[in-house]
């Protein structure tokens, strides 16, 4: 009796401790919450030609990876009109203006397609502050600061505003925008005005 006690025990400790074989898969990390990168190469279906004023400026050949996966997207083939903005999850004002990005993308939607760049930051972290702010729009990942480096921006947050052929014709790199100024800039800049 005193044996099969033992046997008793020594099974109990090792099915509490986990040594017992599990029949369930190990948990899959959640998809990231944004849109795929297919069409950013594409100008919006109905985005309306608007003839600005000088010729802009070419964006770099930078080729960064989709957030979610895919081809990588080199910056100089986005086609706009197009808003672009660099940001990380650990930049303060960055998290403050991302709402107001992804209402702009909502109410944008079909005339100006929004790129989010998440920069110098880990997967995990962009992809869960997403979440909880409701970012979907696309995103590409830069973790090398490869695009803030080449455009030369030294602080984030910074907005692209990219015309039709794709050349920047704005770049904005100062405090947090909300609607009001991300609609002003847009207008202003890409020469389309909503709602």
């Amino acid at each position: 009796m005193r044996g099969s006690l033992k046997a008793a025990a020594l099974a109990l400790v090792l099915a509490v401790a986990g040594c017992g074989g599990s029949d369930e898969a190990p948990p899959t990390p959640e998809p990231p919450p944004f849109a795929d990168c297919a069409a950013l190469t594409v100008p919006p279906p109905a985005a309306v030609p608007v003839t600005l004023a000088g010729e802009g400026k070419a964006l770099p050949e930078v080729a960064l990876p989709c957030f979610t996966g895919g081809q990588d997207v080199t910056v100089s083939a986005i086609r706009g009109p197009a808003v672009v903005n660099l940001w990380g999850s650990w930049c303060g004002p960055c998290r403050e203006e991302l709402p107001a990005f992804q209402r702009f993308a909502e109410r944008a939607a079909g005339k100006v397609t929004v790129v989010g760049v998440d920069t110098r930051d880990r997967r995990s972290a962009a992809s869960s502050l997403a979440t909880d702010l409701g970012v979907k729009y696309p995103n590409l990942f830069d973790e090398d600061e490869r695009l803030r480096a080449e455009l030369g921006i030294t602080v984030l947050p910074a907005t692209l505003f990219v015309d039709r052929d794709g050349r920047l014709r704005h770049l904005y790199n100062s405090s947090a925008l909300d609607d009001a100024t991300l609609a002003t800039l847009a207008a202003k800049h890409l020469g389309v005005t909503l709602p």
